[in-house]
Formats: structure tokens, sequence, C-alpha cells
């Protein structure tokens, strides 16, 4: 019926535009956007500076293959 495009780009998107606190996956989260809008919106902010950005995931790859490379040279 849908295909990967449109998750991507159609319901993702509204789900992180327009989230269902009354229905929650994180109930947490869901609670601290009732109680607290703006508490909510600088805790989405620092998880996007914390986990959203590439970086830090190029560098663990290339920690990765340093590892590798070291473990063929011991064999």
């Amino acid at each position: 019926m849908f295909d990967l495009l449109n998750v991507f780009e159609v319901f993702l998107p509204q789900l992180l535009l327009y989230p269902n606190p009354s229905d929650p996956l994180n109930g947490e989260a869901a609670a601290l956007l009732m109680r607290e809008p703006e508490r909510y919106k600088q805790k989405i902010k620092e998880y996007v500076e914390r986990y959203g950005q590439a970086a830090p995931f190029a560098e663990d790859e290339d920690e990765e293959e340093d590892d590798d490379e070291m473990s063929e040279e011991d064999d």
C-alpha cells in the first residue's frame, strides 16, 4: 500500500512535527509536552544537538576500521 519513500517523506515528518501526547510511545516526553511545552522544546533541541549529527558516527566508524586493521596485523 505504501512504499518506503512515502514513509520517509510523508509519515515520519508528520509524526515528528505533530506528536500525539494523548497516545504516547514515550510517556515521559508526552507528559513534558503537555505540562511544560517550552521545556519540551528545549529538551528536543538538546537531543538534536547530541544525537542528530553525523560527525560522532563518522568518528566511530573510523575507530572500528582502525581496530579491524590492527587485528588483521596481529594475525
